[in-house]
């Protein structure tokens, strides 16, 4: 956020006055701390969420609200560094913004989530808050708009392709992929992620050591520059796309 002239820690109490006068979304990026192997730093979910959201800001002319880069993540606290929020916390922090910013004239709120233990808190903070204040929703689930676009290249794993590439645009520099030598099995990482990930039935594991030991599976293969740059400004578009969709289809109900 440190040159973008959306964001709120940017600016002015004039700057905010008129961003907010001119335009009433408010952007909310959302990740995780969590080990991503022997590569990827701890913060490569925050740093993806930050760097959509910042790309979304820009495009949509929407103030970008900072966040904590915390989230809900248990199942690494296996792993030495990982800093989970219980999720009364996330919930709490995460209502908290949102009340402020509705005090401040915000009418829509577009959270830029990039960590899937995050998605059941948000949905339920959308749904109480809805309630309570004049706001509405729309949740940007970013690690699922790459894997639709560039899935068949990437999958989606934990610390492959797919979390490598965001990570390489923020800061080329924390993507260590030379130390990506030792992946855990593929095929366990893949079949166990399955059934945790999976819509119509799941289980719910203790530790992702039980799925992928060495911390992350999947493959680092194809992970240029040139690429990352590309699936980057793919998924920024479509992002762009899903969000000026959903918030011209709201213009209808209120």
């Amino acid at each position: 956020m440190s040159k973008n002239k959306h964001a709120l820690i940017n600016m002015t109490i004039p700057d905010v006055e008129a961003q907010l006068k001119r335009n009433q979304v408010v952007i909310i990026p959302t990740g995780s701390v969590e080990q991503h192997g022997s590569h990827l730093p701890y913060g490569t979910d925050w740093f993806a969420a930050s760097l959509f959201a910042e790309r979304l800001s820009e495009k949509i002319d929407a103030l970008l609200v900072p966040f904590t880069p915390l989230g809900v993540t248990p199942i690494h606290m296996g792993f030495i560094g990982t800093v989970s929020l219980s999720p009364e916390t996330y919930m709490g922090m995460l209502k908290d913004v949102v009340k402020c910013m509705a005090k401040h004239g915000a009418k829509r709120i577009v959270i830029v989530n990039w960590h899937e233990l995050n998605d059941p808190l948000i949905r339920l903070v959308a749904t109480q808050l809805q309630q309570e204040v004049n706001v509405r929703f729309i949740v940007v689930q970013a690690h699922y708009v790459t894997l639709q676009l560039y899935g068949e290249k990437s999958g989606l794993t934990h610390g492959g392709l797919l979390e490598a590439l965001p990570v390489m645009v923020y800061d080329p520099s924390l993507a260590k992929l030379e130390r990506g030598t030792d992946p855990s099995p593929h095929g366990q990482g893949n079949k166990l992620d399955k059934f945790r990930r999976r819509r119509e039935t799941y289980t719910v594991f203790h530790d992702v050591k039980e799925i992928y030991p060495t911390g992350w599976y999947g493959t680092l293969e194809g992970a240029t520059e040139e690429y990352a740059r590309e699936v980057v400004d793919g998924v920024t578009e479509k992002i762009v796309e899903y969000v000026n969709e959903t918030l011209e289809a709201l213009k209808e109900i209120d």
